[in-house]
């Protein structure tokens, strides 16, 4: 009965386990507003992505901005140069990070706004103002700014999952306090214990490798961003990309506790037969 008892509380705390590593790096890159910002932050360097994103800034400047008709033809062109350049503007790094933060909020937290309810949203006002900036310093006149330019990256699957993901975030601690309480338990109730410890560190090894092989499918997910909408699904390909690198450090945490219960296991295992020969 014992030894019954002592694989369920094993079987539960791997269960938890492989919850609750995917729960705490949520919190701390999805979740948290400052660890997405530092998650999709590279993005601002990213060459390839970067020229995606300043077509889309000229296009949105050129619809929202409220330009004087005598300007229009003007200004069009201003509006592409100043957007081409728009990595090495002055404060780029600041509405890079603004971006992100917007979206984030927008993203998590829409409240009453209906255009970003539900969805996964892209907040570029502050790259907009930028370049209304720099073209209002060029013609001398000032131009105005929205206070919000949406780009909506349609892809219902993942904007779904984000309240799933948030509230898995919330409990990752508890989840990760409670695999450890009931593997402790699962030792001290099993009548071998060496042996009870051994097995759970080849199924925490097997959890790290369910945790490898889940971050190709969950940057794969990240690629189905915004089918049909280039600069959509160019920003969910390379999010997805950073998301599977910085989970990274998961997995490698995961194998090395699984090897560290297995060596206690073994060593203890060892031990025992020599204090019975």
């Amino acid at each position: 009965m014992r030894t019954i008892g002592s694989a369920v509380l094993v079987i539960l705390a791997l269960l938890l386990a492989a919850v609750a590593g995917p729960s705490i790096w949520a919190e701390r890159n999805v979740v948290s507003e400052s660890g997405f910002v530092q998650l999709a932050g590279p993005l601002g360097d990213n060459r390839e992505f970067q020229q995606g994103l300043t077509a889309v800034v000229a296009r949105e400047a050129a619809a929202q901005l409220n330009l004087p008709s005598q300007l229009q033809n003007l200004a069009a062109g201003m509006i592409a140069s100043s957007a081409a350049s728009l990595q090495s503007q002055p404060g780029y790094a600041q509405a890079w990070t603004q971006t992100l933060q917007r979206s984030h909020a927008l993203t998590l937290h829409p409240g009453d706004n209906e255009a970003a309810s539900g969805d996964l949203t892209l907040d570029v006002a502050p790259l907009v103002g930028l370049v209304a900036t720099k073209i209002s310093t060029d013609i001398g006149v000032k131009l105005p700014v929205p206070p919000a330019v949406l780009v909506n990256l349609d892809q219902p699957s993942v904007a779904s999952a984000i309240p799933v993901v948030t509230a898995l975030g919330g409990m990752s601690g508890w989840l990760a306090f409670f695999a450890v309480d009931l593997f402790v338990l699962a030792v001290v109730v099993a009548r071998k214990r060496a042996l009870t410890t051994l097995l759970t560190g080849v199924g925490l090894a097997l959890v790290a490798l369910a945790w490898k092989l889940g971050a190709g499918a969950l940057a794969s997910q990240f690629a189905r961003i915004g089918t049909g909408n280039d600069i959509a699904e160019q920003f969910g390909s390379e999010l997805g990309q950073l998301a599977q690198e910085s989970w990274q450090w998961g997995i490698n945490v995961g194998f090395a506790l699984a090897g560290g219960v297995i060596a206690v296991g073994v060593i203890t295992l060892i031990l025992g037969r020599r204090r019975t020969t």
